[in-house]
């Protein structure tokens, strides 16, 4: 079970280091976010294999990641599932502009996760006092979309190394802007599981071709750790499709 932080020990929302890539980003609702109790409903902790929300719940909360990763996942009709976004601190998550409707995704931590939770009314009284946060909301979901539609193409169209190259480079691209040395070996708590059910191929698959990619000195991946040793080549890999 997650476990709730008290109030009086929660973090402040001003001195939070994913404001940077939040909604709530620096300079952006300051004054209101120093009263933080009134528009943040919570903080929690979730251990890795928690769930956030799953898929077919109705879930009237919207959550800010603070600290850790989770996955984004939707489970197919065949028993596999789709992960469909990894989620790294600042993300912003379960947001619906109808919070009666029941949730299309599930999200699940990967490792230990803090959440910072908002109720559609907190939002809504944000929103209101804040005009600004209309447009980075705008901004971030239009983010997402082109995202998803790289994406597709990637997992539609591209060849398996194209895949793995896309999927690595976008997400050390992403750990680089939160200020991580990505030419230092990186942390990376993934499966192999959970990167073959991303890019859509197998994990017997995506083993030959990280040996590939080690062989031929771009990246490595194991004992969840990351070393990227050819940033331009996995680049180009990466945009192969395009």
């Amino acid at each position: 079970m997650p476990k709730k932080i008290p109030q009086s020990m929660q973090a402040s929302c001003m001195d939070c280091e994913a404001r940077k890539f939040a909604w709530f980003e620096p300079g952006s609702a300051d004054e209101l976010l120093s009263q933080r109790q009134v528009y943040r409903n919570s903080q929690s902790i979730y251990e890795p294999g928690e769930y956030l929300f799953a898929e077919g719940d109705v879930h009237p909360m919207a959550y800010t990641l603070k600290e850790g990763w989770a996955i984004c996942y939707k489970q197919l009709l065949d028993g596999q599932r789709q992960v469909v976004h990894v989620a790294l601190p600042g993300d912003f998550l379960g947001y619906q502009t109808d919070f009666s409707e029941r949730i299309d995704y599930s999200v699940m931590a990967v490792t230990e996760c803090k959440f910072c939770g908002f109720t559609p009314a907190g939002i809504e009284s944000l929103l209101e006092k804040d005009l600004s946060l209309i447009k980075r909301l705008m901004e971030i979901q239009n983010k997402q979309n082109k995202s998803c539609k790289r994406t597709l193409s990637v997992v539609g169209q591209a060849q398996a190394k194209s895949k793995v190259a896309y999927f690595l480079a976008d997400l050390v691209e992403r750990l680089e802007r939160r200020g991580l040395d990505i030419e230092e070996t990186l942390a990376f708590p993934l499966s192999r599981e959970d990167i073959a059910d991303a890019i859509g191929i197998t994990p017997v698959h995506l083993s030959r071709v990280s040996v590939e990619l080690s062989n031929a000195h771009v990246v490595e991946c194991r004992h969840n750790k990351l070393k990227v040793m050819d940033i331009p080549a996995l680049q180009h890999l990466a945009e192969a499709v395009f």
